[in-house]
């Protein structure tokens, strides 16, 4: 409820915000308030903290954020006698210097609850291609027009550029009436969201073989996180999935992977390579 005060101290700088129909002041910022003139043209007044204390209960609300003018006019419909033009600046400050450790700015205008830090989402090396079968699935029936899709994981081949997670193949099949060059999908998986340039680099060296590539990550990757590898993926053509709470959970496709020609040299010496580290999942593939 606003609160009546008809005098402001002389000795506290102002700053008055006129209304340009009658030259009267609108609203001004005084002593941590907000001041205004109600319906019966008396002096009203909010105090900033209050309204900031009602901003971090609507944020709550968003787990995913929310920009400053629909969390400035959800403040306002709890105190619709104050001027709207007066409740985004009383919130300017929220996630910078005023309850920071309730509300965090990853950009510019949106304001985001703070969250605990949740544990990386971890896949034993013995367990690693249980976990990458529903993946492989999901792309295989739900993201592309893939023939077959198998998951490989990079252990123990001894090379630093290593496979792919998952490797998925569109080719021609009996009874298509026109052939074409096979199509390789390759998956990098991240069961952490750590080193986040390394994984991004992985999967990036990919294409020189594929003709579309992803990269798989935790969902509990930061904002700030997810909005730099949006826009590397899509200047350079990656897709992004996101998975989670688990590891075999829901997934989610950020951005689709752009086709790009690979190199036909390379393409032939990752199948070579595929074939000598397994031979069954390659004729899966290849036929």
């Amino acid at each position: 409820m606003a609160q009546l005060n008809r005098s402001a101290s002389p000795m506290i700088r102002q700053t008055k915000h006129i209304d340009s129909s009658n030259s009267k002041p609108h609203w001004w910022e005084v002593g941590g308030k907000i001041c205004f003139y109600d319906a019966r043209g008396e002096v009203a007044q909010l105090h900033i903290q209050q309204l900031q204390e009602e901003a971090v209960r609507i944020v709550r609300q968003h787990p995913s954020g929310i920009r400053l003018m629909p969390l400035a006019r959800g403040v306002h419909n709890l105190h619709p006698e104050a001027p709207f033009a007066s409740i985004p600046p009383a919130l300017h400050s929220m996630g910078r210097t005023t309850f920071t450790n309730a509300v965090s700015r990853p950009e510019r205008g949106l304001y985001v609850p703070t969250r605990k830090s949740v544990p990386p989402v971890t896949i034993p090396a013995d367990q690693e291609e249980e976990f990458l079968l529903p993946l492989a699935a999901f792309l295989e029936g739900d993201v592309e027009e893939l023939t077959a899709a198998v998951p490989l994981g990079s252990q123990g081949l001894g090379d630093p550029w290593g496979l792919p997670d998952i490797v998925g193949v569109y080719r021609r099949c009996a009874g298509d009436s026109f052939s074409w060059t096979p199509e390789i999908l390759a998956v990098e998986v991240r069961g952490t969201t750590e080193d986040l340039l390394s994984a991004y680099g992985q999967a990036a060296a990919h294409q020189l073989f594929a003709t579309k590539t992803y990269l798989a990550l935790p969902h509990t990757l930061s904002l700030r996180d997810r909005r730099e590898l949006v826009a590397r993926c899509q200047l350079h053509g990656l897709g992004l999935i996101l998975f989670g709470p688990g590891p075999r959970d829901e997934y989610t496709v950020l951005i689709p992977a752009r086709r790009c020609p690979p190199a036909p040299d390379e393409a032939l010496r990752f199948s070579e390579r595929l074939r000598a580290h397994d031979e069954e999942k390659f004729r899966t593939l290849f036929g």
